[in-house]
């Protein structure tokens, strides 16, 4: 049975005692919490408890502190049922403290038999407002876990090949806002021995594998203040959307908990998985991007080996073996890439002669061999990138094999200008059949005319009538960038327009173009252009008459 925690406060230490008494003879349910002499001690004593009483007898006239202004400061914070006690037969003070909320207001000397009635029927309601609570916190529960399972679905449906993402609204706005990285798990080659196992082999080890990845994603962000959902993809793959800690470390976040996923998958069950993880994205509506940049990143499996974790930042390097150390990829790699995916042949394969030219510094054949398949997989995840849910029609493991019957580094280059080619064609293919090239143009001269407002994904989809999911998609394949990378890039055009006119401060060339932060668009300006927007300024002023 659980007791009625109750507090007393009163100046007169005989009246305090006879309360207590009182209270006491009500029964066993009712347990003293403590006995004080004004409101001002009372209130302390709430705050080192964290207000742990279920009633509060209270005297309404104390020194330091009354008892009507303890129970209004009190209930701020708590929540008890306050009962006044006072020799003062007076009608304001019986109307404030019931304004107060008080259960009841007894008048000194205090009636034995009225007084065990007013407890009884106080015990009835605390009993029935703790139940209150409880079905209410079972509700809250449920509500919250059919929350997460109806996140889980739109999560999984977003990730499925082939789905009309146009169906799903305005999905996005049920998750909490922050910059979420997605995560891919996949099972690398399979043991042999696995071909012996049965169907119900099979959805034990994926049911395992699936309670591995819940329990160790809940584990982590319950220790680091973040959030996780996770489902299955195909037959052997899952995914998470990781939401870490504001504030903290992400990308140190992001790969321990990689490591400790693959350290339990070697562990309970006879695979290794190789992970890929998305750069951080903003907006939901990005999802669709960051899974085809997982699934590119993954391929690099085919090159460096599994069991392994694949991030962004770690796409230009070879990972071939842990005893080689990692080389740099050429500049031009990048630029090559960047000239694919926007569908600029010429200035691919001029990327591309100026990549072989640099190979041609290298001594080590396996060096060379390294950076041409690193080379492939950035064409290939460009194209993958653009074009959509078609998909690209020339498969990793064929390109691959191709360069590796290469006999001398002409022909490694005509392999690659060939897979740039097709690269581009298929590109311009779907550029070509898309039926929303006037919607993306709508939203591209929208953005340039409201650079100093808040461009978000849901806002600009809205000015064109479509489906943020849906627009963001059409976007990256009719234009080969991101909506986000193309208002920063929109942005820092303007900036640059801005800081040319000696007169502006650099606060109001922020505000022109949406920025409220000038350290953090100083930051930005510096990764877009190489210079500080000071630096910039001092590079386009025009020289004054008579300087040398």
């Amino acid at each position: 049975m659980e007791t009625i925690r109750t507090l007393i406060v009163d100046d007169e230490p005989r009246i305090r005692r006879g309360i207590e008494r009182l209270v006491q003879s009500c029964g066993e349910g009712w347990e003293i919490a403590g006995v004080l002499s004004d409101g001002r001690e009372a209130l302390e004593f709430l705050h080192e408890t964290g207000g742990a009483v279920d009633l509060v007898i209270s005297d309404v006239k104390m020194p330091e502190m009354d008892g009507l202004t303890f129970v209004k400061e009190a209930r701020k914070h708590y929540s008890f049922f306050p009962l006044f006690i006072s020799g003062y037969d007076d009608f304001e003070y019986l109307r404030t403290a019931l304004r107060e909320g008080a259960v009841d207001y007894l008048l000194k000397p205090v009636d034995r038999e009225q007084f065990h009635q007013r407890m009884a029927e106080i015990r009835d309601k605390i009993v029935s407002d703790r139940s209150r609570s409880r079905k209410f916190g079972e509700l809250e529960q449920q509500a919250e876990k059919l929350q997460r399972t109806r996140q889980t679905q739109t999560l999984s449906y977003t990730t499925s090949p082939g789905v009309d993402l146009s169906r799903l609204g305005y999905w996005a706005q049920d998750f909490p806002k922050g910059h979420y990285r997605l995560m891919y798990v996949s099972l690398d080659a399979l043991p042999v021995k696995s071909r012996s196992y049965t169907v119900k082999d099979w959805e034990a080890y994926f049911y395992a594998l699936e309670n591995i990845l819940e329990e160790l994603i809940d584990s982590h962000h319950a220790g680091t203040g973040g959030q996780g959902w996770c489902w299955r993809g195909g037959q052997s793959d899952f995914w998470a959307l990781l939401l870490p800690e504001e504030g903290g470390d992400a990308e140190a976040s992001v790969r321990e908990l990689a490591d400790r996923i693959r350290s339990a998958i070697r562990m309970y069950t006879p695979f290794s998985a190789s992970i890929a993880c998305s750069d951080a994205i903003e907006d939901l509506y990005l999802l669709p991007s960051a899974k085809r940049q997982c699934l590119s990143l993954i391929q690099y499996r085919l090159v460096s080996g599994g069991n392994r974790l694949f991030m962004p930042e770690d796409a230009g390097r070879s990972r071939q073996s842990e005893e080689q150390a990692e080389e740099e990829m050429p500049a031009s790699a990048e630029r090559l890439r960047q000239a694919v995916e926007q569908g600029r042949l010429s200035e691919a394969l001029q990327c591309s002669r100026q990549f072989f030219e640099e190979l041609k510094k290298k001594e080590s054949p396996a060096s060379i061999q390294r950076a041409v398949q690193n080379l492939l997989i950035l064409i290939h995840s460009a194209a993958l990138a653009s074009c959509g849910h078609s998909g690209f029609s020339v498969p990793l493991e064929d390109a691959l094999g191709k360069l590796q019957k290469a006999a001398h580094l002409q022909e490694l280059r005509q392999e690659i200008d060939g897979l740039i080619e097709e690269a581009v064609r298929e590109i311009e293919r779907t550029r070509r059949s898309s039926n929303s090239s006037t919607p993306v143009e709508q939203a591209k001269a929208w953005i340039r005319e409201h650079l100093a407002g808040d461009l978000t994904i849901k806002r600009i989809a809205d000015h064109v009538h479509m489906n943020p999911t849906y627009f963001c998609e059409c976007f990256k394949v009719q234009t080969g960038e991101t909506v986000l990378d193309y208002v920063t890039r929109q942005r820092m055009e303007r900036a640059k327009e801005l800081l040319r006119e000696p007169g502006l401060k650099l606060q109001e060339v922020c505000e022109r173009i949406g920025y409220a932060d000038v350290k953090y668009f100083s930051r930005l300006f510096k990764g877009w252009t190489g210079l500080t927007p000071s630096q910039y300024r001092e590079q386009a002023a025009p020289a004054r008459p008579g300087a040398d």
